[in-house]
């Protein structure tokens, strides 16, 4: 089945008042986890009752899969600015890979693999990873193209493979950075992303 044809679930209607709570769940999903998060979790922490959060999202599936779409866009939304005002390619490339190395907070990258394990299961929200994945690509792929373009750059591999050799290193990264091992240190792995990426498109080191 194309991500086209899987049917969307129903959003409500709710205002302000359901997007605060709509946060509320974000949080609590991130610290519970898709498979042990409920209404009476959520309501006990916004101070609504159950028959609210009914009312708001339906089912308790659809409260949670509302909450992984509405944190992935906005983390997705938050990368895609990254890099709009640097003056070259590899400075665009900079600024991206700072983006997927930011100390942001721990929910933000538990919620990432909660998206990725319940994306798995869920027909809506594969749907929705595609989507996200071509939209967290793109700027990768243009500031690598425009170098190539400009004489910048000199790649010797697919440009789309170029990103995905990227992405998936920086995607791996959050497994770490979760399970908050020993090991990880965004700072040391920054400069090793980079010398990486200076390798692929032929970049001198400065």
């Amino acid at each position: 089945m194309s991500s086209t044809s899987v049917p969307s679930r129903r959003r409500r209607v709710g205002g302000a008042r359901r997007a605060e709570v709509l946060d509320v769940v974000v949080g609590v999903l991130s610290e519970r986890g898709y498979e042990h998060t409920r209404f009476t979790d959520v309501a006990k922490v916004a101070g609504v009752a159950v028959s609210t959060l009914q009312f708001y999202f339906g089912s308790r599936d659809d409260m949670l899969v509302e909450a992984l779409h509405h944190s992935t866009e906005r983390e997705v939304a938050r990368l895609e600015q990254a890099g709009n005002q640097e003056p070259t390619p590899w400075l665009r490339l900079v600024a991206l890979v700072d983006g997927g190395l930011a100390p942001l907070p721990i929910g933000t990258w538990r919620m990432l693999m909660e998206f990725w394990h319940a994306a798995v299961h869920d027909p809506e929200l594969r749907a929705h990873s595609v989507s996200l994945q071509e939209r967290y690509r793109r700027p990768f792929a243009e500031a690598i193209r425009d170098g190539v373009e400009q004489g910048e750059f000199h790649v010797a591999d697919d440009v789309e493979d170029v990103v995905t050799a990227l992405v998936a290193l920086l995607d791996g990264l959050v497994i770490p950075r979760v399970l908050d091992h020993d090991y990880f240190d965004a700072d040391r792995l920054r400069v090793v992303v980079l010398r990486q990426l200076r390798a692929l498109l032929g970049v001198a080191d400065p």
